[in-house]
């Protein structure tokens, strides 16, 4: 009879794992063969394992069709599939088999049924105990026993012995010792039910944990003017969220008698008491003994989820003989492992948590955090970071060090650079990291706009002791390298859904920022890279204006949090330009609505270069409920982008800061003039040069120039002479001279070969930027 014929269907599989597979006396999570596993492999496993792929095929493999009796590897995963399941598969099941290349280490990944997603996965089985899979079909890098020790512990239990090894046996770290107390704490009695807001009123030594959390849709209680005083006596432990409950009965576990918990800590309704308080946000995460991420609750109902020792299934035991060789694999569940997407990082949006703006901080500021994420938990301090699911050390390099959390360790680094042996190199390091921070941060969401400043206010507080009292805070940017911050850009080269365009349109009416900080709109931005490379490459910027001066005014007493004006005031070269819109007819395509703008910039620059006028062009393109904005070099792409004979490319763009603003106004069918009095001035170049002895030589050089837009003419002085004229950034232009090839096409005469359009032309003024 063929195995696929209905009368198998719906039918138990004729064999059970006891006949092959007896549980370890130790331990139900432990699975030791009672005889050798057979030495072939059925011809469905053979196409399973024939060769892994960076981006394998899904075999099926019919268990109607299953061989455990005769293969090894049927053997296994039929096994791995029922304890996964916690029952007998049926003979009309199917599963999917992949084996791929994840992350420098080769791993198979078991699925139920076909066309499975990442919910559907059963299994990820790789070798452990240091013996090499006598297959070679799991990873030869195998893990140590401690991971099974880990995945067999409750979450509780392995975050303390991350705390634990932290306090002991990591310098860098905090210890013991106890820190100051924030001003309102939550106390944490002998029973764990037992809380009450705490009000300091002198200095008090302690030690507090964090959470960190996401509010939601569903406002968690808080404390106001109207309940301190309750609060102060008793705060009913029924009142309070899950995620709040669980922070608790978790800090009370560690033998912790405080915890620090926003919405209870600090007044909703004063704004003078929360305006003072976030502004202590920098100590009060610096001197918590260890931050709790709520990572995986989008709001108060989600808690910390727990995993208890059901997460894995261990298979020991011998292959045949001739040659026998023991084999120690591990099958862990439903963990984020397998790619670095699934675990919490800076720009993994869908954990609810990392999308927040105020987490920003708070995770780069705690020196300690362990993450509660939906499928396991992770850890990071100023030393290490590690996670729960059993992989190498290969890929915990990768995601901890190269794609890490919040990139804490070099966060530190930088932070804790020598400044007295080498003041420039310690600069560059201080001015690229806090772009890297705003680099992040800037494509998170808040709430409420007007938070710009304050939820980053700690983090500016922090850098703000390393780089000294002589350097001031401007609206997000550095006095001591006030050029480079200037030459913010937001790409646009994504997809943006209705929701992140309205946050945008909103932002154009509410102030918050003058126009040359990046703060003033609702996108993700980038910097220019600068300071020294891995390679031994040096970065190195020429100003091509003067900053004669800029200034903030602040709108509370937090010197780093909210501004209510702010005026820089610069001298340099600049170009009369014009600005226009086209947009082409609504077309479908797929059964999608289309639109198209195009955005010129003309630029009247010298005759002698261009003839006179230079143009740059972006594009915002309106799909369907989603807008794709480019650059044209975005749009041609590097591919099309085609060298000199010598190898020199030439990249240029023009990235218009209210690009969704241009699509959205009000639309004709012609030509439209879209601002008056638009100028370009001239910045900077940032370029990378080689090595020594080739210093001479660059890799490549991006020269910058602002676009402005006049916005009043200030009074005529006595004389009658007019005074500066004041203008708002609406866009930045960059062109610049690159090695197609690299080293191989790094030249000194880059510029001199193909000029910059403003190296002649314009006229020398002083203008204001506000």
């Amino acid at each position: 009879m063929d195995n696929d014929s209905p009368a198998l269907q719906r039918q138990a599989v004729p064999w059970s794992l006891s006949t092959w597979w007896e549980e370890s006396p130790s331990s139900s999570n432990t699975l030791i063969s009672r005889a050798p596993l057979p030495d072939t492999r059925c011809e469905q496993c053979e196409a399973a394992i024939s060769k892994p792929r960076r981006l394998p095929p899904r075999v099926v493999l019919r268990v109607a069709r299953a061989s455990p009796d005769t293969c090894w590897q049927c053997r296994i995963l039929l096994a791995l599939a029922e304890r996964r399941l916690g029952r007998l598969l049926r003979i009309d099941e199917v599963l999917e088999v992949v084996c791929a290349w994840k992350h420098r280490h080769k791993i198979m990944i078991l699925y139920l049924g076909t066309g499975g997603g990442e919910e559907d996965r059963l299994v990820s089985i790789s070798s452990l105990n240091g013996l090499p899979c006598p297959w070679n079909t799991f990873d030869a890098r195998q893990h140590t026993t401690s991971v099974a020790h880990t995945l067999a512990s409750h979450s509780y239990k392995v975050a303390s012995s991350w705390l634990e090894t932290c306090v002991t046996d990591h310098p860098g770290c905090p210890g013991m010792e106890e820190t100051l107390l924030p001003r309102r704490v939550i106390h944490i009695g002998a029973n764990h039910t037992d809380i009450r807001l705490v009000e300091h009123s002198s200095s008090t030594l302690g030690r507090y944990t964090c959470l960190s959390h996401c509010w939601g849709g569903a406002q968690p209680l808080t404390t106001t003017t109207h309940n301190i005083a309750q609060h102060l006596e008793r705060i009913e432990w029924n009142s309070i969220s899950k995620t709040f409950q669980d922070a608790i009965k978790f800090t009370a576990h560690l033998g912790i008698s405080y915890i620090w918990i926003d919405s209870l800590c600090i007044i909703q309704d004063s704004p003078q008491d929360w305006v003072e308080e976030s502004a202590k946000m920098c100590s009060i995460y610096e001197n918590g003994h260890l931050t709790i991420a709520a990572s995986a609750a989008s709001n108060g109902s989600g808690g910390l989820p727990i995993r208890d020792s059901s997460g894995f299934v261990r298979l020991s035991g011998t292959t045949s003989s001739p040659g026998s060789k023991p084999f120690d694999i591990i099958g862990y569940f439903e963990l984020g492992g397998i790619e670095a997407r699934d675990h919490p990082s800076p720009t993994n949006h869908r954990t609810p948590l990392y999308s927040r703006g105020w987490v920003h901080q708070e995770m780069l500021l705690s020196p300690r955090v362990v993450h509660f994420a939906k499928k396991e938990l992770l850890w990071e301090c100023k030393t290490v970071g590690t996670c729960q699911c059993p992989q190498p050390p290969t890929f915990r390099s990768i995601f901890f060090k190269e794609r890490n959390i919040f990139f804490k360790e070099g966060h530190y680094e930088a932070l804790n650079s020598p400044r007295q042996s080498s003041a420039r190199l310690a600069g560059d390091l201080l001015a690229r990291q806090w772009h890297k921070i705003v680099e992040s941060y800037s494509s998170l969401h808040l709430s409420f706009p007007e938070d710009k400043f304050p939820a980053l206010s700690g983090l500016a507080q922090q850098m703000s002791k390393r780089r000294g009292h002589e350097v001031r805070y401007l609206a997000g940017l550095w006095s001591d390298s006030l050029l480079t911050d200037l030459l913010w850009i937001a790409p646009y080269r994504y997809l943006l859904d209705p929701q992140s365009i309205d946050g945008i349109l909103r932002g154009k009416h509410e102030w918050r920022a003058p126009s040359w900080s990046w703060a003033a709109r609702d996108v993700s931005v980038f910097f220019p890279r600068t300071g020294a490379e891995k390679n031994g490459s040096t970065c190195e910027v020429k100003a091509l204006c003067n900053i004669v001066g800029a200034e903030t005014t602040l709108a509370t007493t937090d010197k780093t949090g909210r501004i209510s004006g702010g005026r820089l005031v610069v001298r340099g070269r600049l170009f009369d330009a014009s600005l226009y819109r086209d947009i082409e007819p609504s077309v479908t395509r797929g059964g999608t609505a289309e639109t198209k703008a195009t955005i010129t910039l003309s630029v009247q620059v010298s005759m002698d270069l261009t003839g006179g006028v230079k143009t740059f062009i972006s594009y915002a393109l309106e799909r369907g409920t989603c807008v794709i904005l480019m650059t044209q070099s975005d749009a041609q792409g590097l591919n099309s982008s085609k060298p000199d004979e010598l190898g020199i490319l030439v990249k240029e763009g023009f990235n218009p800061d209210p690009m969704a603003e241009l699509l959205s106004m009000k639309r004709t069918d012609s030509r439209e003039y879209m601002g008056s009095d638009i100028k370009i001035l001239r910045m900077a170049r940032v370029g990378r040069r080689m090595p020594a002895p080739d210093d001479k030589k660059w890799l490549a050089d991006m020269e910058y120039a602002l676009v402005l837009q006049g916005i009043s003419t200030g009074p005529m002085d006595p004389d009658g002479a007019e005074a500066a004229r004041t203008y708002r950034r609406i866009g930045i232009i960059h062109h610049g001279r690159e090695g197609y090839k690299g080293v191989e096409n790094a030249r000194e005469d880059f510029w001199e070969r193909y000029p910059s359009c403003f190296e002649e032309g314009g006229r020398e003024e002083t203008i204001t930027l506000v």
